[in-house]
């Protein structure tokens, strides 16, 4: 991806064409403002900044000829003057979230915590398979809150609610609990642009929340894998008897799917997400351009990736296989296409229930095969830098989980290094009677 500085006009922009590649260019004159252009030929406009914390940060601003490029300019600059930045004051850090806040609040109006709960924050957790009880615990949990808008919840008002929380004799692991499960609604306003800041991230907890590391046994792996198989052959079955109606009715009939290995793409996608790691966004989002058979990598495109950075996860035998098996029957673009849109799977929710319920597995969301990948790998004694890699996490604080899966690996670490200089040591002598 280019990244080089240039004055982004209108005759600029109209020079671009797409090259099958990401290219991106600076704005030579404001800082931070930069134009893309995707592999299909969309121009978008964005801001990139470093935040406080020193991360990186990225807003899309709009795309051409939708929008000017005076115009995106003008909005970049907007962006930058109420975003806290690395380079800032902690005055001018409060001054630009005072401004969002109230930027905000007239551009959109600011919903209570019931109506996004139930509306925006339920979708986003339905779409991404993240479980729904954590809906279920802010309702329970913060009853005195739901009709408040969203920005009127103030980390006062959070700070008194865990006072009480102890009062009523809690332990600090449920407030802990419960907190976590409210910072997550309110990170996703933020993303939204509902709220210019999350309350919860300033309200301090003596305990950590529970997190859940689901992953599957050895049987629940087998059943899983025998239900996508007897589901592939239901699928050719049914097709087989849709093949004898149309020949009845002298209609046109289907191919037949006996010969093939997969008859869509549920399978072939359980197997990648098992053998990868990767989360849902990054697969359904994922090309065959990204795919290197040869080197036996997929490449992980930073504009997907959820920490904005590109990695690369190699393919073992099995995803090999499986790819190699599904490529000519799948979109010509897209590794798990929509057929009939000419673009990515939005959802696959209800054929993945239905496996999970052909298995007899409980309480397994799609986003724990991360889990269940992370945790084979550290169960048979990888180390967790090469974890943190392959995830595409930022820190070690998101693997951490898993180190307690790996106990032996942990012996053999102490023991060689502790005992191995034993053994070295000359034997003393005894002394002559």
């Amino acid at each position: 991806m280019s990244k080089n500085k240039v004055s982004i006009t209108r005759e600029f922009l109209r020079g671009l064409e797409a090259t099958g590649k990401f290219q991106e260019y600076a704005d030579a004159e404001l800082t931070g403002f930069k134009v893309r252009v995707l592999p299909s030929g969309t121009i978008t406009f964005t801001v990139r900044y470093y935040k406080p914390d020193g991360n990186e940060g990225r807003k899309r601003i709009g795309t051409y000829p939708a929008m000017s490029a005076s115009d995106a300019r003008e909005a970049a600059r907007r962006e930058l003057e109420q975003t806290p930045l690395k380079r800032d004051t902690a005055a001018v850090v409060e001054e630009k979230k005072r401004r969002r806040a109230e930027s905000v609040r007239r551009a959109h109006g600011v919903p209570t915590l019931r109506s996004f709960l139930d509306g925006d924050y339920t979708t986003y957790l339905k779409t991404n398979g993240i479980s729904e009880a954590n809906a279920a615990v802010i309702r329970s949990a913060f009853p005195d809150l739901l009709d408040r808008a969203l920005d009127e919840i103030t980390p006062w008002l959070l700070k008194g609610w865990k006072s009480r929380a102890v009062e009523a004799g809690n332990k600090q692991k449920t407030i802990a609990n419960k907190l976590h499960a409210l910072q997550g609604l309110f990170r996703e306003a933020v993303e939204d642009e509902l709220i210019a800041e999350n309350p919860v991230t300033r309200i301090d907890r003596n305990g950590k929340a529970d997190v859940v590391v689901r992953y599957l046994s050895t049987e629940e792996r087998e059943r899983l894998y025998a239900a996508m198989e007897a589901r592939e052959e239901a699928n050719r079955d049914a097709r087989h008897r849709t093949i004898a109606h149309r020949r009845m009715r002298k209609q046109i009939p289907p191919p037949s799917l006996r010969e093939v290995r997969y008859t869509d793409h549920l399978q072939p996608l359980v197997v990648t997400a098992l053998n990868t790691g990767m989360r849902k966004g990054e697969l359904l989002a994922l090309e065959w351009d990204d795919v290197d058979f040869e080197m036996r990598t997929i490449h992980v495109r930073r504009a997907v990736a959820k920490s904005d950075k590109r990695r690369d996860i190699p393919m073992n035998d099995e995803l090999l296989a499986c790819l190699t098996a599904w490529r000519p029957l799948a979109h010509k673009t897209f590794v798990f296409g929509n057929p009939e849109t000419d673009a990515p799977l939005t959802d696959f929710s209800t054929a993945w229930d239905a496996l999970l319920e052909a298995a007899e597995i409980k309480r397994f969301r799609f986003h724990d095969t991360r889990h269940d990948f992370a945790s084979v790998l550290v169960s048979k004694g990888t180390d967790l830098y090469v974890v943190k890699t392959l995830l595409g996490h930022s820190s070690y604080a998101m693997v951490e989980r898993y180190a307690h899966l790996a106990p032996d690996h942990l012996h053999a670490a102490v023991n060689s290094a502790f005992n191995e200089p034993a053994k070295k040591r000359a034997p003393r002598k005894e002394a002559a009677a």
